[in-house]
């Protein structure tokens, strides 16, 4: 196989201008997200001094999504996602200029900062499932999958750069300066989505019909549907309890491996590492592993390494290269069960399966933070990861026993006229 061919093959999303103008914009974007992700938890940890407070964050950047995105999915179903787009990105990019002038001026108020996660979980909401939704009108089915993987690209390669640069910023520049690049980071994603054709429109459903019953429909829908809901399931439980990172890391940075701002975003970049080869990798031939056990074993992979980290609870040489595993697996993981749910998914519903996905990707860290940090809290700033991952690891044996014959018999043909001329079905 030719380099132009791997090369093809691993970018195939990007030969789509309409994609690529967004893909190009969200690169950059990413980068100035992450780098406030990483400055935001930092400062908030200072200012409260709190694992719970911190993990407490959570629920007012996510609980939106627990309780909005549901209406936010028949909302993208029913007006143009170009312009969905458009209007959540500006909201973001002034709240990022709000947070850089508080900062700026000292504002040490825990409540401000919660207020303002608070509207970024609002604008969170609409904006994540109508990107999700997005993706297969900008490339078609047959690149879909390739197109999430280069979405988690850009995102992961932010996780490397953009903890690295926040780590500098913070400690020679200022803390305010992160989210004064956040906010101007937003001005190219606008003008990439300014420059897509693809409008985005209404598929001509019945518009009349009741928010609530539209609702319920994509719930029935996606509960009725066998190859998708043991995913869903698996899904919830290693989000809920394995993913959260911006509660652990600062905590674990300062008070058990009792280092600094460099420590705790040279361990977000670590993480990015993996999630960046995780996203490479996925893009490339994961797409075409067949292992039936694939999307089980790297959520049961997940969980043991997160126990593992007990016992090496001190040395950040091996605390780091289990975060790069971490990384990789968490990828695989999550890229597996978007492109099995997406390809198993009727156009019509689209929108609303993919704004369950963003409830339960996005809208359980309120739940999974605050649990965290509570553990952390009344057990010890220690047990963050261990707790996590030993739940984890036996809820999700439990769902795999329980659904076992969906899992491993769940046939995805990623399109239909591709497999008409190749005869080729995927076993996601």
């Amino acid at each position: 196989m030719s380099l132009k061919t791997i090369f093809k093959k691993t970018f195939s999303a990007l030969y789509h201008k309409d994609y690529r103008n967004f893909w190009i914009g969200q690169a950059i974007s990413t980068i100035g997200g992450m780098i406030q992700v990483t400055a935001l938890s930092w400062y908030v940890y200072q200012i409260s001094g709190s694992p719970f407070l911190l993990g407490l964050m959570g629920v007012f950047e996510f609980g939106p999504v627990l309780l909005l995105t549901l209406f936010a999915g028949v909302f993208i179903e029913r007006f143009p996602k170009k312009k969905i787009l458009f209007f959540t990105q500006v909201v973001f990019l002034v709240q990022s200029l709000t947070l850089a002038v508080l900062v700026w001026l000292g504002v040490t108020d825990y409540w401000i900062f919660a207020l303002l996660a608070l509207v970024a979980g609002i604008t969170m909401s609409i904006e994540q499932p109508t990107r999700q939704s997005y993706f297969v009108e900008l490339v078609g089915k047959e690149d879909l999958p390739n197109a999430i993987s280069l979405n988690s690209t850009t995102f992961n390669l932010a996780r490397i750069i953009g903890p690295l640069v926040a780590g500098i910023v913070m400690k020679y520049l200022g803390i305010a300066l992160c989210f004064l690049i956040n906010g101007l980071s937003f001005i190219p994603v606008l003008y990439g989505i300014t420059l897509i054709s693809v409008s985005g429109n209404p598929r001509g459903r019945n518009t009349e019909k009741k928010m609530l019953l539209e609702i319920k429909d994509g719930i029935l829908y996606t509960v009725r549907n066998e190859k998708i809901l043991p995913t869903f399931l698996i899904l919830t439980v290693i989000c809920i309890f394995a993913m959260n990172y911006s509660v652990i890391l600062p905590v674990l940075s300062r008070d058990v491996l009792l280092g600094d701002e460099h420590t705790y975003s040279t361990l977000m970049s670590l993480f990015g590492i993996g999630s960046l080869c995780g996203a490479l990798f996925m893009g490339g031939v994961g797409k075409d592993i067949r292992s039936k056990h694939f999307l089980v074993m790297t959520a049961l992979s997940i969980a043991v390494l997160q126990v593992t980290t007990l016992l090496f609870i001190h040395s950040f040489i091996i605390v780091a290269i289990l975060l790069v595993l971490l990384g990789f697996l968490s990828l695989c993981f999550l890229n597996r069960a978007n492109t099995r749910i997406q390809l198993n998914i009727n156009d019509d519903y689209r929108g609303r399966v993919m704004s369950i996905y963003v409830l339960v990707v996005t809208g359980s860290a309120p739940l999974g933070n605050a649990l965290t940090g509570l553990v952390m809290d009344t057990l010890g700033k220690q047990y963050g990861f261990f707790i996590n991952g030993l739940v984890a690891f036996t809820v999700v044996l439990i769902l795999f026993l329980a659904y076992k014959n969906y899992l491993l018999k769940a046939k995805v043909v990623p399109d239909k006229e591709k497999k008409k001329r190749n005869n080729i079905t995927y076993i996601i």
